[in-house]
């Protein structure tokens, strides 16, 4: 049954993967077969959420856009009024 399932979603089952060896002259029993899948999955599964971190980091580093925040990226927040009337304290 659990072969059955794989199939439906798309998983290479532990047999089709021991003929894939086999016709690349390959021998492995069907348990090796099904740990060397279980390997490829992991870093297959790894590999995609490495790049996606890496593309999120990408993202959340970008500069500041002007038309993102209405302000550009160098320029002052606030900025110093002057005060006519205020005496200089120093």
């Amino acid at each position: 049954m659990r072969n059955e399932d794989e199939n439906e979603r798309g998983k290479m089952t532990a047999e089709q993967a021991m003929k894939m060896l086999k016709d690349e002259n390959v021998d492995v029993t069907l348990e090796q077969a099904g740990k060397v899948l279980d390997f490829l999955r992991l870093l297959a599964k790894v590999t995609v959420l490495n790049y996606l971190k890496k593309k999120r980091d990408e993202k959340d580093s970008r500069f500041i856009c002007e038309s993102e925040y209405r302000r550009a990226g160098g320029k002052r927040l606030l900025t110093k009024k002057s005060r006519g009337n205020a005496k200089k304290v120093l």
